[in-house]
């Protein structure tokens, strides 16, 4: 009995000596953590990103802070292994995070091609992607065209990249007006 009350006892004194540290690490990775997304999310916003995507992106930047503080945390307090698992959550979160938008970099990637090609521009009747319309818009990641019905097509810009596409009628490009003398 006394060999366990002196075990319960080391490891109390142990953790005792740990809390100062162990607050420290929590308080000083969440101001850590507010200032980062914080950050994000205004610069996200300057850069005109959409007001869903800049807080899903600050909301990114907090999951990941607070898995960086806990592992952290139970280092402090002596659990390497654990923190270690924990550390390798990130990765794997990470890598989920790239799989899934790769096609959304196929698209930005594409839309770029696409903004910069002479022969696909906005007023130019088309054929892509098995559309037939009016190029209204060229985004990063869509390109808009209004098919023969009116309706709106919008459609991923690696679609369009990736297949061949038709050029039916270029918009009548705007001549100036001559000037008086």
């Amino acid at each position: 009995m006394e060999f366990f009350q002196s075990t319960i006892m080391a490891w109390i004194e142990f953790f005792l000596a740990r809390v100062p540290s162990l607050v420290l690490t929590l308080i000083g990775g969440w101001i850590v953590i507010k200032l980062v997304s914080g950050f994000v999310h205004t610069m996200l916003r300057r850069a005109g990103v959409e007001l869903t995507i800049a807080t899903l992106g600050r909301s990114m930047v907090t999951v990941a802070g607070w898995v960086l503080i806990i592992a952290a945390a139970l280092r402090t307090l002596g659990f390497s292994e654990v923190a270690l698992a924990v550390s390798g959550s990130i990765a794997l979160v990470a890598l989920a995070v790239a799989n899934s938008a790769s096609g959304t970099t196929a698209d930005i990637i594409a839309g770029v091609f696409l903004a910069a090609d002479p022969d696909f521009k906005v007023g130019y009747t088309v054929t892509a992607a098995g559309v037939t319309g009016v190029i209204e818009a060229i985004d990063l990641r869509k390109t808009r065209i209004r098919n023969e019905e009116g309706l709106l097509v919008v459609i991923p810009n690696r679609s369009v990249e990736s297949a061949p596409w038709t050029v039916r009628e270029r918009a009548e490009e705007e001549t100036p007006a001559p000037q008086e003398s």
